[in-house]
């Protein structure tokens, strides 16, 4: 098994290069001021627990904790994704523009230290396209990118400012359409938000909204789940990475 997990791990987990992805008063894990019931509060952030589970064949194996860190300042943000194992450590950065019209991100950084000293590192910077269709120079480890893309990392964040806006897709049980974008290319992606449904974690439980890609003909087979509290801060209750019959999946620590 575990030679099983080692081997599983950097495909389902580090997501590679080639994948797409991406939880308060939830979790007790908050940063930041209490929120107004309703509100995602977007100003005060989170900062998050999450235990990590291995899926595969129906068995569940309990594999990492992780971190997920939401820091608005100003116009500017920046979010987190860090997971600690046995079999490797990752961490996940995305840095930005933050307004009225949600998260723009400028970088994107990809972190990655295996047993015995392999280390990886990828780093992409993203120069948004004109409305014509045309960027300016973009040289080595910059990406041209439309509006409205999103990475791995700030989709997440994304969808946390969509599900508390009173007429977003989040309510009129919507589809979300995006782009996706890693160190190496963007394409698009076709998401849907779920009637908020029943969700167990630890023995407590929560009405939530599930968001789901739909799309179909991804060259990266890779599927991707968000679980929201449909109450309070509406805050990421669990998160989930699929591949080729194979999940990492986080539950809030503590809900």
């Amino acid at each position: 098994m575990r030679r099983r997990l080692v081997t599983a791990l950097p495909i389902v987990l580090a997501c590679g290069g080639r994948a797409a992805a991406t939880l308060g008063a939830v979790t007790g894990a908050l940063a930041g001021r209490p929120a107004s019931a309703g509100t995602t509060d977007f100003d005060a952030g989170f900062d998050l627990a999450f235990d990590g589970y291995y899926e595969s064949r129906g068995e569940r194996t309990p594999l990492a904790s992780a971190r997920l860190r939401f820091v608005p300042g100003g116009d500017a943000y920046r979010m987190s994704l860090e997971v600690t194992s046995l079999l490797a450590d990752l961490f996940y950065e995305s840095s930005g523009r933050l307004d009225a019209q949600g998260l723009h991100p400028e970088r994107y950084v990809e972190r990655r230290q295996l047993p015995f000293g392999r280390n990886r590192r990828r780093e992409a910077r993203y120069v948004p396209l004109e409305t014509d269709g045309q960027a300016g120079p973009v040289g080595e480890g910059m990406l041209a990118v439309p509006p409205g893309t999103q990475d791995r990392i700030s989709l997440i964040g994304e969808l946390w400012r969509l599900a508390g806006l009173a007429g977003g897709p989040f309510k009129e049980r919507g589809s979300i359409d995006l782009a996706l974008a890693s160190t190496s290319k963007v394409r698009p992606v076709s998401l849907r938000v779920d009637p908020r449904a029943p969700l167990e974690i630890g023995g407590r439980r929560f009405q939530a909204w599930r968001v789901r890609r739909i799309d179909e003909g991804a060259d990266d087979e890779l599927d991707i789940e968000v679980w929201f509290d449909a109450a309070g801060r509406m805050l990421p209750l669990a998160i989930r990475f699929l591949e080729k019959g194979r999940a990492l999946h986080f539950e809030a620590a503590g809900a």
